[in-house]
């Protein structure tokens, strides 16, 4: 076996070693007489000679740098979209960033002026020559070599329809190259709904739509301890819950959003003192809400105006138990940056036929800020006043996980900075689950 392993060897590098020998021959028959790869002396030059009888080595060949023109860097361009806008493909900014000096891509600023070198490396580009092999020089005949100098005269590439797409790091270097397919990073990815299945936050609701031909479906959870009746303490050894399990549809225009809100609700109560020996437990259905936002919208900014109405369905016998429907007019303004930060203000009021419950105003201010691609910090303060329903303010922390693109999930803490509602608390839990398509 060893002897047969052994001749394998062998005969392998015999077959190497005659390769080489032909490649060799080969090269040496294709190279033109005189040629050498070291550089030639000064005096085998053309541009040293009067004239020269050139071999056949002048070619048509690509040339790094054959010609400029000038470009005034705009508001949103990078140099990959520069290099698109001149060569039809976003891999050319190394060679303008090479041409102006440029050592950190992400650093070029609006107005600065760029010299775009001309290059053959696209398709459809002219050709420019360069010398190959040196000139024996020969007085008596003319010089049969192109001048160089006149590739400065050669137009600049065609720009090509190319769909390049280009992923920048933070640095500002191209990571992923995506040929034949456009990246636009959606705005609205980032937008997810609020517990009124408006666009918001978590009680404050955002004067943008969620997006254009978006439809969300959401499931949330609130929890709180009851603490106070009316504005009055429980007493020791009275104790009581409260649940609510709201499930939110939205469906957003351009400048429109649609939202409905259908919450089951839950109640354990055992305060035979201050609840008039009513206590006990019952759940069902709350009062669903519909509500309709009008959005204006640009770069920067958001306002919208908005009507809701508010049903009776709710089927409970403890706590307030008016059945009137109610009707809910409101405003918001939102800022609109891209990166850090956004401030959200709205505010309404919500009047009806005997509708206690809900009838009076609200007023909403939020911030939130996005730390990274999968976690969003939101804090709000939470004003309501309602006829015979009592006052509330509420501090509400809150944080959002981005899953995935159009998935999220939001938890909530709102701390009661003052409460004497109808069954007050001094805190809530609240959280959702949330995907809109």
């Amino acid at each position: 076996m060893n002897k047969r392993h052994n001749s394998y060897l062998l005969t392998g590098f015999l077959v190497l070693a005659m390769a080489s020998a032909a490649f060799g021959q080969y090269s040496d028959d294709q190279t033109p007489e005189g040629y050498s790869m070291a550089p030639p002396a000064n005096d085998f030059y053309y541009e040293a000679q009067p004239s020269v009888s050139a071999d056949s080595s002048w070619v048509e060949e690509d040339s790094g740098s054959t010609g400029y023109q000038t470009y005034t860097v705009k508001r949103g361009d990078t140099l990959g979209s520069i290099s698109k806008k001149f060569f039809g493909t976003t891999t050319k900014w190394k060679e303008i960033a090479r041409a102006n000096g440029i050592s950190n891509a992400a650093k070029i600023k609006v107005g600065q002026s760029l010299e775009i070198p001309s290059t053959n490396y696209s398709k459809g580009q002219g050709v420019t020559y360069r010398q190959r092999s040196r000139y024996i020089a020969s007085p008596s005949e003319p010089s049969t070599a192109p001048n160089p100098s006149q590739a400065t005269d050669l137009p600049l590439p065609p720009v090509t329809q190319g769909n390049d797409a280009v992923l920048y790091s933070e640095s500002g270097l191209p990571q992923i190259i995506l040929p034949g397919e456009q990246r636009v990073r959606k705005s609205t990815s980032d937008h997810h709904v609020s517990f009124t299945g408006l666009t918001g936050l978590v009680n404050t609701f955002a004067a943008y739509p969620l997006g254009e031909n978006m439809f969300s479906t959401a499931f949330g959870m609130v929890y709180n301890k009851i603490t106070r009746r009316d504005g009055e303490r429980l007493k020791n050894g009275e104790d009581a819950d409260f649940w609510e399990f709201p499930m939110l549809m939205t469906y957003a225009g351009e400048n429109f959003e649609v939202a409905f809100k259908l919450p089951f609700e839950s109640y354990d109560v055992f305060a035979p003192i201050t609840y008039n020996f009513r206590d006990g437990s019952d759940s069902g259905m709350g009062d669903a809400s519909l509500r309709l936002k009008f959005s204006s919208q640009n770069d920067e900014m958001a306002s919208c105006l908005g009507l809701g109405a508010i049903f009776p369905t709710s089927d409970i016998d403890i706590g307030n138990t008016e059945d009137n429907n109610a009707w809910e007019i409101f405003a918001g303004l939102s800022s609109k940056r891209k990166e850090g930060g956004n401030i959200h203000l709205n505010g309404g009021y919500q009047a009806g036929d005997g509708n206690t419950n809900h009838e009076g105003v609200f007023v909403n201010a939020g911030f939130d800020y996005s730390a990274n691609e999968s976690f969003t910090f939101m804090g709000e303060v939470n004003f309501y006043n309602r006829v015979n329903n009592g006052r509330s303010t509420d501090l509400t922390l809150g944080m959002r996980y981005h899953v995935k693109p159009g998935m999220s999930l939001t938890f909530a803490a709102p701390i009661a900075l003052s409460n004497d509602m109808f069954f007050g608390y001094d805190y809530r839990l609240q959280g959702m689950l949330q995907y809109h398509y």
